[in-house]
């Protein structure tokens, strides 16, 4: 069958269009990561625009409670997200190659990143004051974090003197048991009211 050529030359369009945006379509929650997928976070990594738009759904801001310790924000970090940030990082000598083999080394985890803020009602605290932070995800049963680290954060005036403002807190949990469904981090602070954020895994990747 003879198929016109401008036909012909919009169907060529269409699946050359497709296979461009096809990267950045969102698919549900997966582990462990196929290699398609590695690639697929690869590529959209290198393209800092598209990376901005699609990893702004991973991260809440949340509002200054009237006491106890401000989490300004919840960000899930699931392992394509992972593959992304670190293709972002590492925009020059950087290859699918080499994000891949980084993949495997690193592992499938969930990483929850909470942003911690000193307030009025609680400030002066020892730089360790994270360790009390109680993170746990929750998605049809509670499930308790591997592993917790802190980088604190810091504030300074002209005269160069500098002091600790927070913390940003990186609580990491096994990937075991969860599903493409939505999950709820649960933060509790040692003052002030629990803190929840839900995030929809069908709608990240």
């Amino acid at each position: 069958m003879n198929i016109p050529r401008r036909l012909l030359f919009s169907m060529q369009f269409v699946a050359a269009l497709c296979s461009l945006i096809a990267p950045q379509l969102a698919f549900a929650y997966e582990h462990p990561l196929t290699d398609e997928s590695v690639r697929d976070a690869y590529f959209l990594g290198q393209d800092l625009d598209r990376s901005n738009a699609f990893l702004a759904p991973y991260v809440q801001s949340l509002p200054v409670p009237q006491r106890g310790p401000h989490v300004a924000e919840v960000e899930l970090r699931t392992p394509y997200w992972q593959v992304v940030e670190a293709s972002r990082e590492n925009t020059a000598d950087y290859s699918a190659q080499q994000a891949a083999a980084d993949y495997r080394k690193r592992g499938d985890l969930l990483q929850v990143r909470l942003k911690v803020l000193f307030t009025p009602t609680y400030t002066g605290r020892p730089d360790d004051f994270w360790r009390a932070i109680s993170v746990g995800l929750v998605q049809k049963k509670h499930m308790s974090a591997t592993s917790v680290s802190a980088q604190l954060l810091y504030a300074s005036d002209p005269d160069g003197y500098t002091w600790v403002t927070g913390a940003n807190v990186f609580v990491n949990f096994s990937v075991a048991g969860v599903d493409s469904d939505s999950v709820e981090v649960e933060i509790i602070p040692p003052e002030g009211p629990t803190v929840h954020a839900t995030f929809d895994l069908n709608r990240l990747s």
